[in-house]
């Protein structure tokens, strides 16, 4: 709720009148190329990032087994030290990286409406691509448990292929409904202020 004075606007209000839609616009458009560019970035570099994500499981993965990532490769080792090591190789199919590129495309075309404020998407893709991440992380850590369980073959085969693309929908579709949940509880909360 709001006070307004009767009377002609001043040139204070006017000018706050017309600033804020076109830094609104601006800040919309460099929102949008920043999403964008981060797209861009995603698919260009995805070969260190899934490096990245290599060293990530490793340390992660580490806590409980000896684990180490390749220097300069996207290959994470599991079982060090004992006769049925192995390790994975994160190809560019079973990064993240292809996970959360179509957030960020999703992110910069929210943003070319006008209805949801950058800082709501900003934050909703963050959270989206976070839980892309963990959700990742914890299907190769699926993967390299059920290899040495079950054996490299069967395990890899109801690793990667079964219960791997449950834990991949299932955090995919988690990660959907957190973006529209973040964009919508903003909407809601512009709506309730408006009534």
């Amino acid at each position: 709720m709001s006070a307004r004075t009767a009377g002609p606007p001043g040139p204070s209000s006017a000018l706050s009148s017309v600033l804020p839609h076109g830094s609104s616009r601006l800040t919309r458009g460099a929102g949008t190329i920043l999403f964008l560019f981060v797209l861009a970035v995603l698919l260009a570099y995805q070969y260190q990032l899934r490096h990245l994500e290599a060293v990530g499981a490793a340390r992660l993965f580490g806590l409980g087994t000896p684990t180490l990532a390749a220097s300069r490769a996207p290959i994470v080792y599991f079982g060090l030290g004992r006769p049925d090591a192995f390790g994975l190789t994160i190809t560019p199919e079973c990064s993240s990286t292809l996970l959360i590129a179509p957030v960020f495309l999703i992110g910069g075309a929210m943003l070319l409406g006008r209805r949801m404020t950058p800082q709501r998407v900003l934050a909703a893709v963050g959270a989206a691509a976070f839980l892309l991440v963990v959700g990742n992380q914890l299907r190769i850590g699926l993967i390299a448990y059920l290899i040495s369980e079950l054996g490299f073959h069967t395990g890899y085969e109801w690793g990667h292929l079964v219960l791997g693309t449950v834990v991949s929908i299932v955090f995919i579709g988690a990660s959907l409904t957190l973006l529209v949940a973040v964009l919508s509880t903003g909407r809601t909360h512009r709506q309730r202020a408006a009534a």
